[in-house]
């Protein structure tokens, strides 16, 4: 019924494409018979604690978290004749373009970069009038964002997020840090974006030496960029300085530089992080913070903003790397660059040194499973995380096995576990991010939730679903980067006043453009015309609406049409009544969790 809310093997070999036999007459085409190798995962428990959802069910939650869109009949009739087809399915939601936004996404809640305003820089000198604060956001703060989407989507090895030796950038982007493109070598990012070395002498290496990181996470000076460090630690190791448990110590005078640095090499609580946290902050050191309101003073007031202090580097385009104080950790903490015991010498061997850690490949293959999982990479029992780096390494590092592994598993593919199974609290039902639910709206109605707030020429066009200083993102779930740094997986107040909002608002959306187009085109009202109100042709509308926004298959007399009709027959009008309808639709349970 309409319940509207009141709030296996390794990858090691390239797919052959296979000849896919017609359908007969009144079938959908069949899905080619191709399918990604994967090694399934060590289930969390016994089949027996684990009531699992159907087939159909199953499709439907990968459609959502894989390709943000429900099933297409075609993929749907595919999997009712043959469950084994579901695997080639998935390849297909792996291999479009929206994967690449889903991976963004993940990796958003990690590095924490889509933050607005704070990290948004003034566009003075060659950047007067460069984009809006919104294009700066999508093309200079997601930088790094886009090389691990390129690595993910190009099936390259995951280690190439720290040990590539280029970066992914826009034009944007190059007119901010300065850097030279570099041949697509076959594999060609993202329309809009480029291959490119930077131009401050960094060396390359991956999202290590990415200016917008380190905009995003900058040393303060008397931190020493031990931050950094445990950014570092944290994101690619998951194994961050701040979470350490730490004796506790009340007799070092804080105020008192010369006691604090003896501390920190004598006080055995103080030795216990800092003799290896400060060797790995030392990498750091050629990297200069910048700020706002550093980049304004390097300019002229007034018009033209000429740039008035260029030895100070902080004109476009920025040196944010400086070799010249590289070394500067010989002053500042005596600790030689070094990785947890071993020696190193700059970003390049710090790469590797990442790249080759047990940690690193854990620490991936748990993050993954636990974005689908909607867990934390540490709530991942012990078991679980070594079969998810096993499937990760079987399939050479590259990322699209792991996920597959992951969404065919019974784990993601539980609907609920037995009270005191090991699978309790993790596999289960899952809730609809802002983001997935963003573009499930847009691909069921053709609406985008955007908006023009303030000055358009400053600000530029919002989409509310990803936007916190004008938008519901944090309002939703989400992380908006700077105070909640966490995904919310729970249904309050305001998120039910998000939906609703947005359901309302797409549903009459919808019906406007709908009835405006020849029933041909349509995306949802393909049984009616504007105006129509017979009870069989409502009826068989409805039924539609149930498959398309749903999932849901119905029968014309029955109960969940019953009520579906009753709302469309309390509205003043047809429009009104499949304004109302789609709108109720919308705000589903199956809309909201998954």
């Amino acid at each position: 019924m309409v319940a509207a809310l009141a709030l296996g093997g390794c990858a090691r070999e390239p797919r052959r494409q296979q000849a896919v036999e017609p359908a007969r007459p009144g079938e959908a085409p069949p899905i080619a018979a191709t399918s990604r190798p994967y090694a399934p995962l060590r289930p969390l428990a016994p089949a027996a604690d684990l009531e699992l959802l159907g087939s159909d069910d199953h499709l439907v939650r990968i459609a959502l978290v894989l390709a943000g869109r429900r099933p297409t009949a075609e993929e749907i009739a595919a999997v009712r004749r043959d469950p084994g087809s579901l695997g080639s399915i998935v390849d297909r939601y792996l291999d479009a373009p929206t994967f690449g936004a889903v991976v963004r996404d993940m990796w958003h809640e990690v590095l924490l970069l889509r933050v607005e305003g704070r990290f948004v820089l003034p566009r003075l000198g060659p950047l007067a009038g460069a984009g809006t604060d919104a294009d700066w956001v999508r093309e200079v703060s997601e930088e790094p964002l886009r090389l691990i989407e390129h690595v993910v989507t190009h099936d390259r090895p995951f280690t190439e997020i720290v040990t590539a030796e280029y970066a992914i950038a826009s034009d944007l982007g190059l007119r901010v840090w300065g850097g030279r493109e570099l041949p697509a070598d076959g594999d060609a990012p993202a329309e809009g974006w480029k291959k490119v070395a930077w131009d401050s002498e960094q060396p390359m290496a991956g999202i290590l030496s990415s200016g917008a990181l380190w905009l995003r996470h900058p040393s303060n000076g008397t931190n020493l960029h031990r931050g950094q460090a445990h950014v570092i630690a944290d994101a690619l190791l998951c194994s961050g300085f701040l979470e350490r448990d730490v004796p506790l110590f009340n007799d070092i005078d804080l105020s008192d530089e010369t006691a604090v640095n003896n501390a920190l090499v004598e006080d055995p609580g103080c030795v216990s992080c800092h003799q290896t946290l400060d060797p790995l902050a030392s990498h750091m050191f050629g990297f200069v913070r910048v700020t706002p309101g550093a980049v304004k003073r390097s300019y002229a007031r007034g018009e033209g903003g000429e740039c008035v202090k260029e030895e100070r580097g902080l004109c476009y385009p920025l040196s944010e790397y400086r070799p010249q104080q590289a070394k500067q950790w010989r002053k500042k903490t005596g600790r030689p660059p070094g990785y947890f015991g071993l020696p190193s010498e700059d970003l390049r061997s710090l790469a590797q040194q990442i790249a080759g850690d047990p940690r690193f490949s854990m620490c991936a293959a748990r993050r993954f499973y636990g974005y689908f999982m909607q867990v934390g990479w540490n709530e991942v029992p012990d078991a679980t995380a070594v079969s998810l780096q096993d499937a990760l390494i079987a399939g050479d590092m590259q990322v699209k096995p792991l996920v597959k592994a992951i969404v065919m598993s019974d784990d993601f593919r539980a609907a609920r576990a037995r009270a005191g199974s090991p699978a309790e609290g993790i596999a289960g039902r899952k809730t609809t991010r802002p983001e997935q639910l963003a573009r499930l709206v847009a691909d069921l109605t053709g609406f985008e939730w955007k908006a023009h707030p303030g000055k358009v020429d400053k600000i530029g066009e919002v989409a509310l679903m990803n936007s916190d200083q004008f938008g519901y993102r944090a309002m939703a779930g989400g992380v908006e980067g700077f105070q909640i740094t966490e995904p919310s997986h729970a249904y309050g107040p305001t998120r039910t006043l998000v939906l609703q909002t947005l359901a309302a608002e797409a549903a009459a959306h919808a019906v406007e453009r709908e009835f405006a187009t020849a029933r041909a085109k349509r995306r949802l009202f393909t049984e009616v015309d504007d105006g129509e109100a017979s009870e069989p042709a409502v009826r068989a509308q409805i039924v539609r609406l149930h498959e398309r926004v749903l999932a849901e298959p119905v029968a014309e007399s029955g109960p969940e049409v019953d009520a579906t009709y009753a709302l469309f027959k309390a509205a003043s009008d047809g429009r009104r009544g499949w304004t109302l309808v789609l709108a109720a639709l919308l705000q589903d349970p199956r809309v909201a969790f998954h």
